[in-house]
């Protein structure tokens, strides 16, 4: 489902009227780029490779979600989730179409241009990481004697 989002988004970045009124925006603008690479074009041009390891990617989270994951752990799969469907969405169009269809872009910052399931992916990194540091903060609490739930 979260995966369709991103599709319906791409379809939305080829319309000629959504490109001309989003442009004059301050903030973001859709625009259509065919990335035939990874995150900032890395791998350009290997799509076949970027797929597989978007495989082997899939099949180590299944593993992990199967020995690590409980399944009171809401924020991990929350994560996984958004993770495993940032990874299917970029997979998707590189198999369909051979290449991302990126339409984010910031116009008040050069960066690159992204789509939903970068920001998926991205996203779901962040609440990783935050899970380790709050994780990590409790286990020092504990040792002091001091519990912070």
């Amino acid at each position: 489902m979260l995966w369709q989002f991103g599709v319906v988004l791409s379809e939305l970045c080829t319309d000629t009227f959504a490109q001309m009124v989003s442009s004059q925006n301050p903030f973001a603008s859709f625009v259509y780029v065919q990335n035939t690479g990874g995150a900032f074009s890395i791998f350009k041009g290997h799509t076949n490779l970027l797929s597989l390891f978007a495989v082997a990617v899939l099949g180590g989270l299944v593993v992990y979600v199967y020995k690590k994951v409980a399944f009171n752990d809401k924020y991990k799969i929350l994560a996984l989730v958004l993770f495993s469907a940032g990874i299917l969405g970029n997979m998707y169009e590189r198999i369909t179409l051979g290449y991302v269809i990126d339409y984010i872009k910031l116009n008040f910052v050069d960066f690159a241009i992204f789509n939903v399931f970068d920001i998926m992916i991205c996203l779901s990194v962040l609440i990783f990481i935050l899970i380790i540091l709050f994780e990590d903060i409790n286990e020092i609490c504990l040792k002091n004697g001091k519990n912070k739930n």
